[in-house]
């Protein structure tokens, strides 16, 4: 996996997943939620992007190992 692939793969698991909370909690108080949706589009379109640019793809162990991966870099 690409360093870079890494990194946007972590963006977009971590903005996927606050935007997945953000429209459940609109849906609950009864809110459109166009904030959350666009962000959670642009996370689908990150994890999409770093799919495409793998030679085989992405497999569910990459997300961990890309976490892992990018945790390395920043303590080191």
């Amino acid at each position: 996996m690409l360093i870079g692939a890494d990194i946007l793969l972590v963006i977009a698991t971590i903005v996927g997943i606050l935007s997945v909370s953000s429209i459940v909690a609109a849906w609950t108080v009864k809110r459109w939620p166009f904030a959350a949706m666009i962000s959670f589009a642009i996370a689908t379109g990150l994890v999409v992007y770093v799919h495409l640019s793998e030679p085989g793809g992405l497999e569910l162990l990459d997300i961990p190992n890309a976490f892992i991966t990018v945790a390395a870099r920043v303590l080191n």
